[in-house]
């Protein structure tokens, strides 16, 4: 018993370390050619498995993939939301400013992070225009946390006509992600602008959208 289990530990561990090769492969290739541009077989050569059906096997089809991508980077950020909008209300500091600072500051940070942040960002930015695969259609971009802070959003939308809301709502990923990876493929063409500048400019811009009458 005891070398099975041994056994077992160490299929798991392998797995996990094949299926992190696989979501960063992905990350690359669908982040420098577009996600309907690349095959899944790509992605398992890339990887470095010589199974090309190992992105099936680990994950599924190729939207199933992207749920997985989505969660590895959107994942810790959701599920930190709900303390942070507590922290708010308890402290009285609930305002529009500060709830559209809670959704761009993780994302932001982003582009600083060195395990495919900036990868990712320029894949939601795809996918807010998708057509195969539209941001809002997938669960790794609708978790709880991410619920509840549109919830807390939405009585600063200023409209008459409430038919407009999702279209605001799709408007306001596209601007956000759109935004995020302009601004690093901008940074690696050689902008000298502070990222804490960038990030004041983004909040302003989106509290603009969502307070637009």
């Amino acid at each position: 018993m005891t070398i099975v289990a041994k056994r077992t530990n160490h299929g798991s561990v392998k797995a996990e370390v094949t299926q992190l090769a696989i979501l960063r492969s992905a990350e690359a290739l669908f982040a420098e050619r577009g996600v309907d541009a690349v095959s899944l077989r790509e992605v398992s050569a890339h990887a470095g498995q010589r199974n090309h059906s190992a992105v099936l096997y680990h994950f599924g089809d190729k939207r199933d993939l992207l749920e997985a991508l989505l969660s590895r980077h959107s994942g810790p950020i959701d599920a930190a939301f709900p303390a942070q909008l507590a922290a708010l209300q308890a402290e009285g500091k609930e305002s529009l400013v500060n709830l559209v600072k809670i959704l761009v500051t993780p994302l932001a940070a982003k582009l600083d992070d060195p395990d495919g942040g900036p990868h990712y960002l320029q894949i939601c930015a795809e996918l807010s225009f998708s057509r195969s695969y539209p941001l809002p259609s997938l669960r790794a971009a609708n978790g709880p946390g991410a619920s509840e802070l549109m919830q807390k959003l939405g009585p600063y939308l200023r409209m008459k006509d409430s038919r407009l809301i999702p279209l605001r709502m799709l408007r306001t990923a596209s601007v956000l992600f759109g935004s995020l990876a302009a601004f690093q493929r901008l940074r690696e063409s050689g902008l000298d602008l502070p990222r804490e500048v960038f990030d004041e400019d983004l909040v302003q811009s989106l509290v603009a959208l969502f307070s637009a009458p």
